[in-house]
């Protein structure tokens, strides 16, 4: 009985010691609780307070945004050209696809977040709204970005500006090879988007132009307009200037012309003289450009302008290049085309081309002779002095083919009653060198200071390699290049070429010389030189003359027989 009571006795001693470690937990850690639960509903209320309110920027972006945000778009890099000219100048013309980032200064805290263009053409802020920036240009979008911002928050300092650039379309069309649309990446050069569509076309029969490309636009009525804003290659490849290379904007496209056939002309003391496209609004300045600049060794400062008047003369316009280089619009004068400008330069040079060790331009000074240059450039063992020749600079409006009574006889033979040797005659003729001096090189270097003349400044010296062959053509059986040999006479090269043909005029034969292109009389015993041609004329048959001469003798014969006849009937009378 004692031990049964004993257990209950126990059990109930655990549970009251139980009982009293609840009690003692729930007074101590009760307040603890209370309070955190408080804390937690004065939170939730103050979250649900400040999504009620007007609170601005937070990063929550309402359903509507989502629906247009666009795809990360790739950031692409532009250079500070870019970047002055469209980006800095608010040039730049918005559309669906850019990004916007917007930097809210509260004071105590930056908030920064980015807002992309939606494909209807309108950014989207909280709190703000819709703000349509489609087609405006980068300054008109800020200021219409601002303006959304200030009348529904005054006092917080907002900044805005484009985070990434999108890629848009522009057409190129005309002489490319790959006409269309190509796609803009940002911001890009014209020269750039005419690579993309394969370049200019430069074959034999068509040639894109690269100084008179243009740029199009859609105006109001969806017509296309020139924007006045041209893309000149050319200038652009020797100054690096933009504004001759601009930078393409979204709803434009480029239009690339067929070639002028007009040109502008500049030689002289330029770095590169020679024939250049013109495009209408050149000036002196702009063709001294194309000609890579003036030669720095001794800038010129005169310069002469040929121009064609309306009765196709020449006349001469004096230009003061100092102060064309300086920009004075009076003396930097607009262009014609077919205007040639030619430089002076104040350091004088010869020249030496071909077959010598050192070619190239020499120092020219008063009292240079030919021998002397010669003996500076020194001759190679190839080069042929029989060749030789001597050129000197002429003035544009003397560049003709001079003025020879055989040959304007020749050219005026229609072609097809040309004969063989008439043609090679007018072949020969026409490829003269204008201002090419009559000088026997070989003569020279043998002693003959006849032909050791005073040189001028511009004088060119030709030294060819030599030739060891006669060309023998025209009314010959079988005409040829006959290796020379100096034993030979005309008579002997014309037998080695088959001898005379039937048409042949004998007396009538000529050699063009190799070296001065003269056309001399000759005879079967002329000498003649390597690289010389001898021609054999041909007589001319024209048309129906044998049925001519026939008619002629037919009615002669036809008349004497009359006479003879009245004759004999008036003596049977008597």
């Amino acid at each position: 009985m004692i031990i049964s009571m004993a257990y209950p006795g126990r059990y109930m001693r655990f549970f009251y010691f139980a009982l009293v470690g609840l009690l003692i937990f729930d007074f101590a850690f009760y307040p603890l609780a209370a309070h955190a639960q408080s804390r937690r509903t004065a939170r939730q209320a103050e979250e649900k307070s400040e999504r009620s309110s007007p609170r601005p920027f937070t990063t929550l972006v309402p359903e509507e945004s989502e629906k247009e945000v666009t795809p990360p778009v790739e950031i692409k890099s532009i250079g500070k050209a870019a970047y002055d000219a469209v980006i800095r100048s608010g040039r730049y013309i918005v559309g669906p696809g850019d990004v916007f980032a917007v930097v809210v200064n509260r004071g105590e805290e930056i908030e920064t977040f980015e807002v992309p263009v939606g494909a209807s053409g309108s950014l989207l802020f909280p709190s703000v709204g819709p703000v349509s920036v489609a087609f405006l240009s980068l300054t008109e979008a800020n200021q219409a970005i601002q303006t959304a911002i200030k009348k529904r928050f005054h006092q917080l300092d907002i900044s805005i500006g484009l985070a990434r650039l999108r890629t848009f379309p522009i057409n190129v069309v005309g002489e490319v090879h790959m006409p269309g649309a190509v796609d803009v990446e940002g911001v890009e050069q014209a020269s750039q988007l005419i690579t993309k569509a394969g370049g200019l076309i430069d074959d034999f029969n068509r040639k894109g132009s690269s100084r008179n490309i243009q740029i199009m636009s859609l105006d109001e009525n969806g017509q296309w307009h020139n924007t006045g804003r041209r893309i000149d290659l050319e200038l652009w490849n020797r100054t690096g200037k933009a504004q001759y290379n601009p930078f393409l904007l979204d709803g434009e496209q480029i239009v690339v012309p067929v070639a002028r056939s007009d040109s502008i002309y500049v030689t002289g003391a330029v770095k590169y003289p020679g024939s250049y496209e013109f495009a209408p609004g050149d000036r002196v300045a702009d063709l001294i450009i194309l000609g890579n600049g003036l030669r720095a060794h001794s800038p010129p400062k005169r310069a002469h302008l040929l121009r064609l008047s309306d009765d196709s003369d020449w006349t001469s316009i004096d230009i003061d290049l100092p102060r064309v280089l300086a920009g004075d619009p009076q003396a930097n004068l607009t262009l014609q085309a077919g205007d040639k400008l030619y430089v002076i330069g104040e350091t004088k040079r010869v020249y030496v081309e071909g077959e010598v060790k050192f070619p190239g331009p020499f120092p020219f000074k008063e009292g240079l002779r030919l021998k002397e240059l010669l003996q500076q450039a020194e001759l190679t063992p190839e080069a042929s002095v029989v060749q030789a020749s001597l050129i000197r600079k002429v003035n544009f409006e003397e560049q003709t083919i001079e003025d020879d009574p055989a040959l304007n006889r020749l050219l005026g033979i229609p072609r097809s009653q040309r004969t063989d040797a008439e043609e090679a005659l007018i072949t020969l003729k026409t490829q003269q060198f204008s201002g090419r001096l009559p000088i026997d090189f070989v003569a020279l270097m043998a002693g003959d200071e006849r032909h050791n003349i005073l040189l001028q400044d511009g004088d060119v010296v030709r030294i060819p390699r030599f030739v060891s062959s006669v060309r023998v053509t025209g009314a010959v059986v079988a005409p040829a290049n006959i290796p020379y040999d100096a034993v030979l006479t005309v008579g002997g090269y014309i037998d080695l070429a088959g001898g005379f043909n039937t048409r042949a005029k004998r007396k009538d034969i000529i050699i063009i010389e190799g070296n001065t292109g003269n056309a001399i009389p000759a005879t079967s015993e002329s000498l003649v030189r390597p690289g010389d041609a001898i021609v054999v004329p041909t007589q001319a048959i024209v048309p129906g003359q044998g049925y001519r001469i026939t008619r002629e003798v037919i009615a002669m014969l036809g008349s004497v027989a009359s006479l003879v006849f009245t004759i004999v009937l008036i003596n049977r009378e008597l």
